[in-house]
């Protein structure tokens, strides 16, 4: 979930930015400005239930880098913690929406990378982290909690270590979308990717299998097969164009991904995998944070390794560290460019930052 409403009422000033109409000189003024627009009470992206995975995939940190604990996120902290989300209400979420598509020229009903994640990311609260949620023992309760806050859920997983059983319950729980990351569609470059576990022809029985419960059931998860651009080799363009012709006659929303921001086809019609952030900057320390299993807070799911906590749920509330020196000051660096050596966001994200478009 994002604040809907940063990113609209900002959304005049991120023109004049990204179109290299405000000079380095002014830094302190956007600092100023952005500070005001800024929710003075977070929205929280996604809450980490647990880092726990059995997968080996080449693009995920965690595979090779990863040396927190594995863990499964308090009952009481998860409790807490759904209790400071903060929801858009249906008014909401049409007037953006609605903005969004005369302003910006993006249909939230489209069925891409960006449709994604203006229809589902700025509506509901993630539960993914660094770990398959699959794996949380206490899921579907979990998800039990949400559906009577009134909170909607959507994660990610891997098929591999998901069970139709466990799926068709988190679908009775209330979870309202829930995304299957394939990204190939034969054994080797599934497995090259995914590692042995994964099997693309086991994967799609289980999901043509959901999607006839849905139906049975008369439910309303959104179900999102998802293949990852990592153009690995030459004919992955056309295994993309086929992934998507598979799921067009299915009751799915099927789409390819950009790895990082990274993307091959934007120029091609019939493979919409451009992000809305190839042109513009990293809006997160003003948008919304994220919480580990343990409690950490961090400014995005880009931050595997706790390697840029701002503050722990534990010993401050999220107000206080939302509104605290660290989050002043990663803002800051956004804006100014300065950052330290080795810092997370300028020499491990490879998203844009607003200091690079000020001239």
């Amino acid at each position: 979930m994002i604040d809907i409403n940063f990113f609209k009422e900002s959304s005049n000033l991120k023109k004049k930015i990204t179109q290299n109409l405000i000079s380095q000189s002014e830094s302190q003024d956007i600092i100023a400005e952005l500070d005001k627009l800024r929710s003075k009470s977070p929205f929280i992206y996604n809450i980490e239930t647990t880092n726990y995975c059995n997968m080996k995939c080449v693009m995920c940190p965690r595979t090779m880098f990863m040396t927190r604990k594995n863990i499964w996120i308090n009952d009481s902290l998860f409790e807490q913690l759904t209790s400071k989300v903060k929801k858009h209400d249906d008014r909401e979420l049409n007037n953006f929406w609605n903005w969004l598509e005369k302003d910006y020229k993006y249909n939230p009903k489209d069925v891409s990378e960006n449709g994604f994640y203006f229809s589902v990311v700025s509506r509901c609260l993630v539960l993914h982290g660094f770990g398959e949620p699959f794996l949380d023992k206490k899921l579907i309760e979990r998800l039990q909690i949400c559906k009577n806050k009134n909170i909607p859920t959507y994660f990610s997983c891997t098929p591999a270590t998901m069970t139709v059983e466990k799926a068709k319950k988190a679908m009775d729980a209330g979870l309202t979308v829930l995304k299957f990351s394939l990204d190939a569609m034969d054994e080797r470059k599934i497995q090259k990717i995914r590692g042995k576990r994964a099997n693309f022809e086991d994967a799609v029985n289980k999901i043509l299998e959901l999607i006839e419960y849905k139906k049975n059931k008369k439910l309303k998860t959104l179900l999102v097969p998802c293949m990852i651009d990592l153009a690995m080799e030459k004919t992955d363009k056309q295994m993309h164009k086929d992934f998507l012709k598979f799921w067009s006659d299915k009751d799915v929303f099927a789409y390819i991904k950009s790895q990082d921001n990274r993307w091959l086809y934007e120029n091609d019609e019939d493979l919409k995998s451009q992000s809305h952030y190839a042109t513009q900057y990293c809006e997160y320390p003003w948008l919304s944070l994220t919480v580990m299993a343990d409690g950490n807070v961090v400014p995005c799911t880009q931050v595997s390794n706790s390697e840029l906590v701002l503050g722990n749920v534990n010993d401050n509330s999220l107000e206080e560290i939302w509104n605290g020196e660290k989050y002043k000051e990663l803002r800051k660096m956004h804006v100014t460019g300065k950052f330290p050596k080795g810092h997370k966001c300028k020499e491990k994200c490879d998203m844009k930052k607003l200091y690079q478009f000020l001239s």
